[in-house]
C-alpha cells in the first residue's frame, strides 16, 4: 500500500485532543521526511466503550433528578454508568463491531497510490492503551497514523422523539512522528445513523441480530471516511 501524499493539508475540523497538538497544515518539511520513510505504521485503540440510553437506563436515573442540581449531577452519573453497562450487553448479543477498523481501513485506502510514497503497514489488532510512553518504547521511529473511537452510542434521535433510536459517533486519527511522539497532524469525524424514512423504534434497532444499527453504523463509517479525507487533502 503506498501512501500519496498532497504539497499542503489542512485541518477542517474541531481536535478533540490537547491543544498542543498540530491541528493546521502540515509543514513541507514534514511531508518530505515521510517520503523518505521506508515504511508508515497505522495502529487504531480499543475503544471507548458503547453506551446505550435505553428507557430502562432513563428511569435508573429520573429519581435523582428531583434533588436539584447535586441531584442532576448524580442522575447524569447514574445514566451514564448504566448506559455504559447496557452498551457492554448489545455489543456482546448482537456481536457490534467497532466502526474504526473499517474507517481505518477505507480512510487509508483513499489516500494511497502508486507514487514512490512509503509503504503503510496496518496494525489489525486494537493496542488497548493510549499513551504515548507505551507508543514509544514499541516504536523507536519513524511515522504512524493512529486512530481511535472515541465515542459510540445509540439514543433517542431528539428529545421530540423519545421512543425513537438512532447511532453516534465520534472518532480521531492522529499523525505520530517518533522518536518524540509529536503529533503532526489529526483530524476528527462526528456522524449519526442515516434514517432512510422514519426513525426506528428500540426494538426494530436490535431485531434481525440488530440489522438496523448495523446498517448504520456502517454508514457512520463511510461518512467518516469522507470526512477524514477531505480534511487530509484539502488544500487552501
Amino acid at each position: 500500500m503506498k501512501l500519496e501524499f498532497p504539497a499542503i493539508f489542512i485541518l477542517a475540523a474541531t481536535s478533540l485532543v490537547a491543544c498542543s497538538e498540530k491541528t493546521g497544515a502540515i509543514d513541507t518539511r514534514i511531508l518530505s521526511s515521510m517520503r523518505e520513510q521506508r515504511e508508515i505504521v497505522a495502529i487504531h485503540y480499543s475503544p471507548a466503550p458503547f453506551s446505550a440510553t435505553t428507557p430502562e437506563v432513563r428511569n435508573a436515573a429520573s429519581a435523582a433528578t428531583l434533588f436539584g442540581a447535586v441531584g442532576g449531577a448524580v442522575a447524569a452519573a447514574i445514566q451514564a454508568r448504566e448506559a455504559e453497562q447496557a452498551g457492554s450487553e448489545v455489543v456482546r448479543d448482537y456481536n457490534l463491531q467497532d466502526p474504526m477498523l473499517t474507517i481505518m481501513h477505507g480512510f487509508l485506502e483513499r489516500v494511497v497510490s502508486n507514487s514512490t510514497s512509503p509503504h503503510v503497514r496496518q496494525l489489525q489488532e486494537a493496542i488497548a492503551r493510549e499513551h504515548i510512553d507505551d507508543l514509544k518504547r514499541e516504536f523507536y521511529h519513524g511515522y504512524i497514523f493512529d486512530f481511535k473511537t472515541t465515542a459510540w452510542s445509540m439514543k433517542q434521535s431528539g428529545p421530540l422523539s423519545p421512543n425513537h433510536y438512532r447511532a453516534y459517533y465520534t472518532g480521531r486519527v492522529r499523525l505520530l512522528h517518533f522518536p518524540e511522539g509529536k503529533t503532526e497532524w489529526q483530524g476528527t469525524c462526528e456522524a449519526e445513523g442515516k434514517i432512510e424514512n422514519s426513525a426506528p423504534t428500540l426494538l426494530q434497532l436490535v431485531s434481525n441480530s440488530a440489522a438496523i444499527l448495523k446498517t448504520q453504523l456502517d454508514g457512520i463509517s463511510e461518512a467518516c471516511i469522507d470526512q477524514l479525507e477531505q480534511q487530509f487533502t484539502t488544500k487552501p
